[in-house]
């Protein structure tokens, strides 16, 4: 029998046949995406023998042999085409729909298994996941989706994606998504009649917006993003004031990265970047404050922004 050995490029920053790659490869592809429905990076990866999500309402959280530690994720480095998309506040990387690049536009995953700290540093400590998106060639033209689901879930996207004889390709991508998610979801620890019996009432919203772009030619590509995403928590987390719609946390992650890479035959292969990206994060959090015999109704707010950029030379 013949058949195509699929090629994996996280396992040692170089494209390579996941035959000869020094590590535990494995791959999800488009079609896979497609035929099983996966959603999210973290359905997605779910999948895959040895990895296991849990869900506290408002963000996944990966584990992998067993273990999960509940760390934003800082342990497994995510990548999107080789960009690191690991933040610098919490140090880890969303995979809901707090994700950065919209499952739609994902040609593949990587998933390697294993640390992967030599080439990559301590967050790829219990692997690494490489998501390789779709070229202006493999959309050529336009794309236009939507769909509807339950808990008043809706998403649409617009892609363009062309690819010229001359080498020159890109592909721009947008997509918007909405759920006003379960209505009503019980909590036991707040089951008194001054808490709404333990009921939080609509209080399990999501929606994000999202633009991703690229252009390639001749060994020179620019690519970018932008996410914006916003969760009610119907926790009440962190001592809050329990079926308060306030209790909600909005994230902001973009990245541009310039990158030249070309081979030298029979000599070597030769990669530069440079990159500049930026997190941001916010959170509300109401309180009730009691005062002798009276009760006031407080907001605090936290805002974290982080940014950074850097280059490299392989």
């Amino acid at each position: 029998m013949e058949f195509e050995v699929p090629k994996v490029y996280g396992a040692s920053k170089m494209e390579q046949k996941s035959s000869e790659a020094p590590s535990s490869v494995s791959l999800i592809t488009a079609d896979e995406i497609k035929r099983y429905g996966y959603r999210t990076l973290a359905e997605a990866i779910q999948s895959v023998q040895g990895f296991n999500v849990s869900y506290d309402r408002n963000y996944s959280f990966l584990g992998a042999r067993g273990i999960n530690l509940g760390d934003f994720n800082s342990r497994i480095l995510v990548l999107v085409d080789g960009h690191r998309i690991n933040n610098n506040l919490t140090d880890g990387a969303y995979l809901d729909t707090a994700a950065f690049i919209d499952i739609d536009l994902v040609d593949r995953i990587e998933i390697i298994r294993g640390p992967g700290s030599v080439l990559y540093g301590n967050n790829a400590f219990f692997g690494v996941i490489n998501v390789i998106t779709r070229n202006g060639g493999q959309v050529n033209g336009a794309e236009v989706s939507g769909e509807y689901g339950s808990f008043d879930s809706y998403k649409g996207r617009f892609s363009y994606g062309q690819s010229f004889t001359n080498g020159l390709q890109f592909l721009f991508s947008g997509s918007l998504y909405d759920s006003a998610g379960e209505e009503d979801l019980f909590y036991k620890e707040f089951n008194t009649p001054a808490q709404n019996n333990g009921i939080a009432h609509d209080l399990d919203d999501d929606a994000f917006k999202s633009f991703f772009g690229s252009i390639s030619y001749q060994g020179l590509t620019l690519e970018g993003g932008y996410l914006w995403r916003e969760k009610g928590n119907p926790t009440a987390q962190y001592g809050t004031t329990f079926n308060d719609p306030r209790l909600r946390t909005t994230d902001e992650r973009g990245y541009v990265n310039l990158k030249y890479t070309r081979s030298f035959e029979n000599l070597f292969d030769l990669t530069a970047q440079v990159y500049y990206d930026r997190n941001n994060f916010s959170i509300g959090y109401p309180q009730a404050l009691t005062i002798g015999t009276n009760t006031l109704d407080l907001t605090t707010t936290e805002e974290d922004v982080g940014e950074w950029w850097g280059t490299e030379l392989q």
